[in-house]
């Protein structure tokens, strides 16, 4: 199945409430978001964003993982992983960094190095807390990028990578110190629920009931239902449905698949059940939601 990935001026376009950029094929840019935000549905990214959250918060989906983007927090979505964000708070003011694979290795720093900086470890929600003074340190350097960019002075590139080398560095120190002080790794409930959550992403067009997992992880349904329950605040099947939902929207926005297609795509055995389906988690119908999303 081909796949579609928004580049960066296209989701500037498309889900941004700024200005559309006027190059095209631009490898790094840098916005600051002072206003309300609509909620972005599913969708796919051709590259990295990095948010910074200034004020406010506002919810992610990133693959298996829902978290919450709060003040003083740095977040790093990587390319190809399915995503969505919700529940904007009116006071949300964040800085987004924006920037292709590409652009940061055409640098002097070795590939392996390369790779291993851009790797965003999938077992773990991409978010970590900042300290104040760590904090206003990536501001600056969020500014500064979004300064070289705009002005387009001699070395406005080179510079510019310089700075997201440095803000990928200091991410992943960051990335490093909260999991070696993190007692998530020491939780039963919390690891029973992650990977359940990792087997949802992986099997979700498969499998589509916690009986079927939890013969996977030879566990009962019942205790893996009280796992995640007490982990996310919500229903192992919910969030089931709620992949099945992610990957339809996605679908059904970015593909050319007919509705049919997509139930097929999804492991349904009919179009009406998953019609239906999709009507009792959305409220409306999936041919209604595709052709109001392509419009």
């Amino acid at each position: 199945m081909k796949q579609n990935f928004l580049e960066i001026e296209h989701f500037v376009l498309q889900q941004l409430n700024v200005q559309p950029l006027e190059e095209k094929d631009i490898p790094c840019a840098v916005f600051h978001i002072r206003k309300d935000l609509h909620s972005i549905d599913s969708l796919k990214l051709n590259f990295h964003w990095v948010l910074l959250c200034k004020k406010g918060h506002c919810t992610l989906s990133v693959g298996h993982h829902d978290f919450v983007a709060e003040a003083s927090s740095i977040s790093i979505i990587p390319p190809h992983t399915l995503l969505s964000a919700h529940n904007f708070s009116s006071d949300f003011e964040a800085y987004f960094l924006l920037f292709k694979s590409s652009f940061i290795k055409k640098g002097f720093v070795k590939s392996e190095i390369m790779e291993e900086l851009l790797f965003i470890n999938p077992d773990y929600p991409p978010t970590f807390p900042l300290e104040s003074s760590a904090f206003d340190d990536t501001a600056y350097k969020f500014l500064k990028i979004k300064e070289e960019i705009e002005n387009q002075q001699p070395f406005c590139l080179e510079i510019s990578r310089l700075y997201v080398l440095q803000i990928l560095f200091d991410y992943n120190r960051v990335c490093e110190i909260c999991l070696l002080n993190s007692d998530k790794l020491l939780n039963r409930e919390y690891q029973v629920m992650y990977e359940f959550r990792k087997l949802v992403d992986q099997h979700f067009r498969k499998h589509k009931t916690v009986k079927e997992y939890a013969d996977i992880m030879f566990l009962s349904p019942k205790y893996i239902s009280e796992c995640v329950k007490n982990q996310t605040g919500i229903s192992a099947l919910t969030l089931i449905h709620h992949r099945l939902v992610l990957e339809a929207e996605f679908l059904l926005t970015y593909s050319s698949h007919s509705v049919k297609e997509v139930a097929d795509q999804l492991g349904f055995s009919s179009v009406s059940t998953f019609s239906r389906f999709f009507k009792e988690k959305k409220g409306i119908s999936p041919a209604q939601y595709q052709q109001n999303r392509k419009n």
